[in-house]
C-alpha cells in the first residue's frame, strides 16, 4: 500500500509493520513531518502527485461560487488543523521511535555488506583452525579405524607429524610355548613361544608378561619382556603378517618351586 505526506504531497510505499510501531504515525522522510499513515493511504501512488493533491484539497462543485463563506471556512478550518499537526509533530519529532519511510521504503533490496562476508570467512577458518587441532592431536586415535588411516597418513605427510604404527594384540596369535629346564644353570627356566600376526597390517613385537606359581596357584614371580629381550633373531622390528616369530626366554626358578606358567601379550609401551 501507499501513503501520502500531507505537507510535501510525496508518495511512499509503507508496510504493515511500520503502521502497528506507533499505531499508524510516520515520518516523512523528505520533509521529516509527522502525520497519521492511516488517513492518507493509497491503494495506488497516483500518476500526477501535484494533481492528485490540488484535486484533493479542492472540492469541485458546480455551484461554488454560492459557496465562497463556506469554502472560506473549511480553508480555515484545515489551516488551523494543519498548525495542529505541525506542533504535534514539534512535539513528537523528539521520539525516535516513529518509523521514517522513504520513496523506496519496502522496495529496496538488502545490501550487500562486505563485513558479513569477512565474519562469514573468519569462521570458516576458525572450523578450519579447530579441525586441524583435533586432527592432530587424535590422529592415532583417528587412525586405528581402517577407512580413516589413509587420510590421517596424507594428513601427516603435510603436517610433518609421527603416527603410531597400528597396534591389535588381539590379532597376534600365541601358536606354540614350551618351558623347561635351563640346560646349564640351576633353578632357572627356559621358556620358547611362536608369534603370528593374523593381522592385515604389520604391527609391532608385543611385549611378553610371564607369570610363574606354584603347585597351589599362587604367583611366584613376574616379568614383562620387551621385544629385544624375548627374539630369538630379529630379523623385522614389526610383525609381517602371517609370518612366523619364534622367542627364547630364560628365567630364574625361584628356590625351585615353579611348577606352572602363564604368558600374557602386552601392547608396547
Amino acid at each position: 500500500m501507499y501513503v501520502q505526506c500531507p505537507t510535501c504531497l510525496t508518495t511512499f510505499k509503507v508496510t504493515l509493520a511500520q503502521l502497528e510501531v506507533r499505531g499508524g504515525l510516520v515520518r516523512c522522510g523528505i520533509c521529516s513531518s509527522i502525520f497519521q499513515a492511516e488517513e492518507r493511504l493509497l491503494q495506488m501512488p497516483p500518476a500526477n502527485p501535484e494533481a492528485a493533491a490540488t484535486a484533493q484539497d479542492e472540492t469541485p462543485s458546480p455551484r461554488k461560487h454560492r459557496h465562497k463563506r463556506a469554502e472560506k471556512n473549511r480553508r480555515r478550518t484545515d489551516r488551523r488543523r494543519s498548525d495542529k499537526i505541525k506542533s504535534l509533530n514539534a512535539q513528537l519529532a523528539k521520539e525516535a521511535d516513529i518509523p521514517t519511510i522513504t520513496e523506496l521504503s519496502g522496495l529496496v533490496k538488502p545490501r550487500f555488506r562486505w563485513s558479513a562476508v569477512f565474519w562469514g570467512i573468519g569462521d570458516v577458518l576458525l572450523l578450519v583452525l579447530l579441525a586441524f587441532q583435533f586432527v592432530f592431536f587424535y590422529r592415532d586415535e583417528l587412525a586405528m579405524t581402517p577407512a580413516w588411516r589413509p587420510w590421517v597418513v596424507e594428513f601427516c605427510r603435510y603436517a610433518d607429524c609421527e603416527l603410531r604404527p597400528q597396534q591389535d594384540i588381539a590379532r597376534i596369535e600365541l601358536l606354540q610355548t614350551t618351558i623347561a629346564p635351563h640346560p646349564q644353570y640351576e633353578n632357572a627356566l627356559r621358556i620358547r613361544t611362536t608369534l603370528v600376526n593374523r593381522a592385515s597390517f604389520r604391527q609391532a613385537f608385543p611385549w611378553l608378561e610371564v607369570s610363574l606359581t606354584n603347585n597351589a596357584g599362587a604367583v611366584l614371580a613376574r616379568r614383562t619382556f620387551a621385544p629385544a629381550q624375548y627374539l630369538e633373531m630379529p630379523s623385522s622390528e614389526v610383525l609381517i603378517p602371517n609370518v612366523v616369530a619364534t622367542s627364547l626366554l630364560d628365567v630364574t626358578n625361584p628356590d625351585g618351586k615353579a611348577v606352572g606358567y602363564e604368558i600374557r601379550l602386552v601392547t608396547p609401551q
